[in-house]
């Protein structure tokens, strides 16, 4: 029996022609789609390779080193940014007291009206 250009003796095992007939089948049944996928695989090569080159690729190391400097440089940032945060969250904080202590004033200097009368 050939299977896949694999050539089974007469004594292999039931389970061994099975799981080769079910592989057989499969293939068959999905030959189209194998081809076309195994052309695409062909073409996406042969393209990439004019345009890539991985012997014109930086080595590991220095892509390593980049990508260090860049962390600890969003670290820095990440900092900054907190501390501005928490600025603003004072200031704004401040702002509120202070607008809430000028009404009150506003309000403490208004003629008081009490019911029924006029000033």
């Amino acid at each position: 029996m050939v299977f896949f250009g694999v050539s089974l003796p007469g004594s292999a095992c039931a389970n061994c022609r099975k799981a080769l007939a079910a592989a057989n089948e499969y293939h068959e049944t999905h030959r189209t789609e194998i081809f076309m996928f195994e052309k695409a695989e062909q073409y996406l090569k042969g393209v990439m390779q004019k345009h890539f080159d991985p012997k014109k690729l930086p080595p590991i190391s220095k892509w390593q080193a980049e990508r260090d400097k860049l962390a600890a440089e969003r670290g820095t940032l990440n900092m900054r940014y907190h501390a501005l945060k928490n600025e603003i969250t004072e200031a704004e904080q401040i702002r509120k007291s202070v607008y809430s202590i000028v009404r009150q004033e506003q309000q403490e200097q208004q003629p008081y009206r009490a019911q029924g009368m006029e000033l």
